[in-house]
């Protein structure tokens, strides 16, 4: 009989350690889900936004309306969540000239809430009208081979969705300066990034 219960002993040792890997196994994947569920449920990539175009008439030595005291642009937005949309709620701007002495607001301007889906861009189109930019000033800089400087201010709350729940209300302030040349454009022909302020 000894003989017997010790030639089963490593059976039942087998058999425990397979049920204990088995639920190691287990145990591991089951973490690992949840670990990237909570991933994909919580991390959110804030949208990147550009200025494109920034044209100002009045600036430009060429311009046919030279008068004209309006400002437009366009902007784009990208959603960077391969998962997640992004709803916008109403967009405000804010636009601002930097004269000799001190920055100016000269304009602002809301844009309509809208929807975005994951991994698109969208491109907005605005015209601001201007009032109190120091005009003189600014085509006085210009002309000389110099630039305009101006700045554009957005502020907005965004809620993303994965299809299933909308995240809480996330508040976003974005700027950018923007330097204008003597026909009437910003200076640079790539786009301008605004940045988290």
């Amino acid at each position: 009989m000894p003989t017997a219960k010790t030639a089963q002993a490593p059976a039942n040792s087998n058999s425990t350690r397979r049920v204990f890997f088995f639920k190691l196994f287990i145990a591991i994947t089951v973490s690992v889900s949840l670990y990237f569920l909570i991933m994909w449920f919580t991390i959110q990539l804030r949208p990147r936004c550009s200025l494109e175009i920034f044209y100002i008439p009045a600036l430009d030595k060429a311009s046919n309306d030279p008068n004209s005291t309006a400002i437009s642009l366009e902007l784009s937005f990208w959603n960077r969540n391969n998962e997640k949309s992004i709803y916008y709620d109403k967009l405000n701007m804010t636009m601002y000239y930097y004269g000799k002495i001190l920055t100016l607001p000269i304009g602002n301007t809301s844009i309509p809430q809208f929807y975005q889906q994951h991994s698109h861009t969208k491109h907005l189109t605005e015209m601001i009208q201007t009032s109190g930019v120091p005009w003189e000033d600014a085509k006085m800089k210009v002309s000389n081979g110099s630039a305009a400087v101006f700045r554009v201010h957005l502020t907005m709350n965004i809620r993303y969705s994965n299809g299933i729940w909308k995240s809480r209300r996330h508040q976003l302030s974005l700027g950018v300066n923007v330097t204008v040349n003597d026909q009437g454009m910003k200076s640079v022909n790539s786009s301008l990034r605004l940045l988290a302020v």
